[in-house]
């Protein structure tokens, strides 16, 4: 991941190199009724908890890479952010890695989640000129890593190279549910994905498709699950049972689709990156998302401009539960609804940036968010009269060693 690091030896005189990343962030929000945040793992942000915050982008991580022999080499990464534990350190890879030959390389352990480009590199601030990465995008993701394996096969193809990736593994995460101090727990739930892509010298193509079967439900659901699966409400309403297994997490598929184009020439560099969020389960409705990013290299300066949306594919919610029975079957009806409606996800951001690099080693930048927001599934402690925009001016400085 990172290519500047500090060299070693280690007593068998084979190859140690330590390097490492960390990003120095603070972000300012004009609307103090919302909590915008880095990612869904993040319970609290700039806005509503803090106007001005210093932890949303801020993190360090440190690296270990050890060459065994020719064939064989391992890499250690542990990170600190602000995540479902706080700041608390993690470790995101730990692998051992096998090339038998310049075609086929395989990995087994702690590995990273890379189901869109960037993706397991998105708390490295240094290697991409936003200050985050889009948050209508990569937002969504609460996977950072899986513990398991994965197989890359590379072949030149024509003027560049093809790659395809299959990796399968289990979950270990887990991610606040918007409620206070509620988690859904990630552990043991499998995976199992890929990706086919294409690089040449200045572009790269990449078309990917990632399952994720979850072993747990969402704390908050199972009062509501209970009440749907009660012999006395299927006793009035027969298909109550039905609705609590098609509402359910548990044991059901959520399925990533992603496609993306990267350029890279002279000056200037550019990415289109879109995305599909679908599932087996009612309580996840799919939606969409995509964003296109431009920016132009002068000298050590890099202006850049975001555009990055996510839409839900279709609004309508399935609720056959009948209502005027009686108040509670009402209430339960009306749950129902506001369970699903809770993960619809509609958010558009423009946003303009300014990168400059100091040095080889480090860089700072300056970043300007324009949010609109229809949907509540991005943002946190959301108050009362809140008009679904904000305002953020960010800066950063990230660096390598």
């Amino acid at each position: 991941m990172l290519s500047l690091a500090a060299p070693c030896l280690a007593a068998d005189d084979k190859p140690l190199t330590i390097s490492g990343f960390g990003t120095l962030g603070l972000v300012r929000s004009d609307n103090r009724k919302v909590d915008i945040v880095r990612d869904l793992t993040q319970n609290d942000g700039v806005g509503f908890t803090r106007q001005t915050d210093f932890g949303m982008d801020s993190n360090f991580g440190i690296q270990i890479n050890k060459n065994i022999n020719d064939n064989i080499d391992t890499a250690l990464q542990i990170v600190s952010r602000r995540s479902a534990n706080n700041f608390q350190p993690e470790i995101t890879w730990a692998y051992g890695r096998y090339l038998p030959s310049d075609n086929l390389q395989l990995r087994a352990g702690r590995l990273g989640f890379d189901v869109y480009l960037l993706a397991d590199s998105r708390n490295v601030g240094y290697s991409y000129q936003w200050v985050r990465p889009p948050i209508d995008f990569f937002g969504s993701l609460i996977i950072s890593y899986f513990d398991g394996a994965d197989m890359i096969i590379s072949k030149p193809l024509g003027d560049g190279v093809f790659r395809a990736k299959v990796f399968a593994g289990v979950a270990r995460e887990k991610t606040f549910t918007g409620n206070t101090d509620e988690f859904l727990s990630l552990n043991r739930s499998r995976l199992v994905g890929g990706h086919i892509e294409y690089q040449t010298q200045n572009w790269i193509f990449r078309l990917g498709y990632t399952q994720l079967r979850f072993k747990n439900d969402f704390p908050s659901l199972q009062p509501l699950l209970d009440s749907l699966r009660s012999p006395y409400l299927n006793g009035l309403i027969p298909i109550a049972a039905g609705l609590a297994s098609d509402l359910s997490l548990e044991g059901k598929k959520f399925k990533y689709l992603s496609a993306g184009i990267a350029y890279d020439q002279g000056p200037l560099q550019a990415q289109l990156m879109l995305n599909q969020l679908s599932s087996e389960s009612l309580l996840f409705p799919t939606n969409r998302a995509a964003y296109l990013t431009v920016g132009y290299r002068i000298d050590q300066w890099t202006p850049y401009f975001t555009y990055s949306a996510s839409r839900p594919a279709d609004r309508k919610i399935y609720t056959p539960l009948p209502t005027g029975i009686s108040p509670d079957i009402d209430m339960l009806a009306a749950g129902f609804e506001q369970a699903i409606e809770n993960q619809f996800n509609h958010q558009t951001t423009i946003s303009l940036g300014l990168r400059y690099d100091l040095t080889e080693k480090s860089n700072i930048k300056l970043q300007y968010d324009n949010i609109s927001i229809k949907d509540y599934l991005l943002v946190r402690n959301n108050q009362a009269g809140w008009n679904g925009r904000a305002n953020l001016i960010s800066v950063a400085y990230n660096f390598i060693f």
